[in-house]
């Protein structure tokens, strides 16, 4: 009896063991590798001021979504970002739009200022209606963008609207497959917004 009550209780241990393994919590961000460069306000013809950007609903949550049906969205329970999406989604098109203007000063948004110079700026915003996977083992990110133009003469008006649809095959199974495409996707979606706004310049 007393063999029988170990045999339980390791059994019973290493199941623990092992739910807990397979429900171990994991973490991922945007690679979103960082280079030193530095740019000064006089080097540069005009100022972008990126805006938070905006993820509709349940995908503004640390669990990565995956679209289950055309109306149901799933979110992990293990597999997390490792901040709030639209603080990393922000930091990224920031950095890959100082990059690729380099005639321009990219920062995120802030308050106006009170200096004459400094009040003529572009504003983005960008609305995030999609960042996720799907069953057909695609990562799609898609939305639009908005850009602003403000003067202290005339204001803040609306310049142009567009609409993203980047849904990208996923090449390496898993999550790991997923954040990495997601992230290629939003450099592509940031570099054609760059090659725009550079066209749009007033």
């Amino acid at each position: 009896m007393k063999h029988l009550f170990l045999a339980i209780s390791v059994l019973i241990t290493l199941s623990g063991c092992s739910a807990s393994i397979q429900n171990a919590t994991q973490y991922y961000q945007f690679e979103q590798p960082i280079t030193s460069s530095s740019r000064h306000v006089k080097e540069t013809d005009a100022q972008l001021r990126v805006q938070t950007v905006a993820l509709r609903g349940a995908l503004n949550n640390l669990g990565i979504a995956m679209k289950i049906d055309n109306n149901q969205i799933h979110a992990a329970n293990y597999n997390l970002w490792g901040e709030s999406p639209d603080v990393m989604l922000t930091a990224t098109a920031q950095q890959t739009l100082f990059n690729a203007m380099p005639n321009w000063m990219v920062i995120k948004g802030l308050p106006v200022i009170t200096e004459l110079d400094q009040q003529t700026f572009y504003e983005l915003e960008y609305e995030v209606h999609h960042f996720n996977g799907d069953m057909q083992g695609n990562a799609d990110i898609s939305g639009l963008w908005r850009l602003y133009y403000t003067h202290p003469e005339t204001g803040r008006r609306l310049l142009s609207v567009h609409n993203f649809s980047n849904i990208v095959p996923i090449e390496d199974d898993g999550y790991d497959g997923l954040v990495t495409t997601l992230e290629q996707a939003w450099l592509n979606i940031n570099l054609d917004v760059a090659k725009t706004i550079e066209q749009a310049r007033l």
